[in-house]
C-alpha cells in the first residue's frame, strides 16, 4: 500500500514539476518548482530512498530562499545564502553517498545542485537548460531506486522543458 501511496504522490510532483517549466515568469517556476519538491521529498521518505528525500528537502530549502530573493530583507544576503546552500547539499550528498558506500547516492547530488543552481538565475531560460542538466541524474536515481513514477516524470520534464525552450526562445529579427 506504501509503495502505491509513494508513486500517486511522485506522480503528483511529476505534475507541478512539469507545469513549472511551462510557465513562463521566474517567480511561477520556483514556487511551482517548491511546492513540487515538497512533495518529492514525501515520496522518497515513503519509499525509504533517504538520499532522494534530503536532496530535494534541500533544493525545498533552495527553491524558498531563491523565491524570496527579491525581498528587501534577504537582498544583500541572497549570494551568500546561494552559496551556503549549494555547498551544504554538496557535502550532505557526498557525506550520504561516503556513509552508504554507494556511488548511485552521488546522483540525486549532481541533480540537485543542477536544480538547485538554475533556480538561482534570473532568466527563465537559463533556469530551464540547468533543469534539463538535473533530469538524467534523476531519472537514473528514480529508476535505480523503483520511484518509477518519478523516473517516468524525469523523461516528461526533459520533453517539457525543451518544448518550453522552444516555445519561449527569444525570436531575433533579420534586418
Amino acid at each position: 500500500m506504501i509503495l502505491i501511496i509513494s508513486q500517486i504522490v511522485g506522480l503528483a510532483a511529476v505534475g507541478l514539476y512539469l507545469l513549472s517549466y511551462q510557465l513562463k515568469k521566474r517567480k511561477q517556476i520556483v514556487w511551482t518548482t517548491f511546492f513540487s519538491n515538497v512533495l518529492y521529498v514525501l515520496q522518497y521518505i515513503l519509499l525509504g530512498a533517504y538520499s532522494g528525500a534530503v536532496m530535494d528537502a534541500l533544493c525545498t530549502v533552495g527553491s524558498f530562499f531563491s523565491g524570496k530573493k527579491h525581498s528587501p530583507k534577504l537582498r544583500t544576503y541572497i549570494k551568500p545564502i546561494a552559496v551556503i546552500n549549494l555547498i551544504i547539499i554538496a557535502v550532505a550528498g557526498v557525506s550520504i553517498a561516503a556513509a552508504q558506500r554507494s556511488l548511485i547516492e552521488l546522483l540525486p547530488v549532481v541533480g540537485t545542485l543542477f536544480q538547485t543552481g538554475g533556480l538561482w538565475c534570473e532568466d527563465e531560460q537559463t533556469i530551464r537548460k540547468f533543469g534539463l542538466c538535473s533530469a538524467p541524474f534523476w531519472l537514473a536515481y528514480n529508476f535505480i531506486s523503483q520511484a518509477y513514477g518519478a523516473a517516468l516524470g524525469s523523461v516528461l520534464v526533459i520533453i517539457s522543458v525543451v518544448t518550453a525552450m522552444i516555445r519561449y526562445r527569444k525570436k531575433t529579427t533579420d534586418n
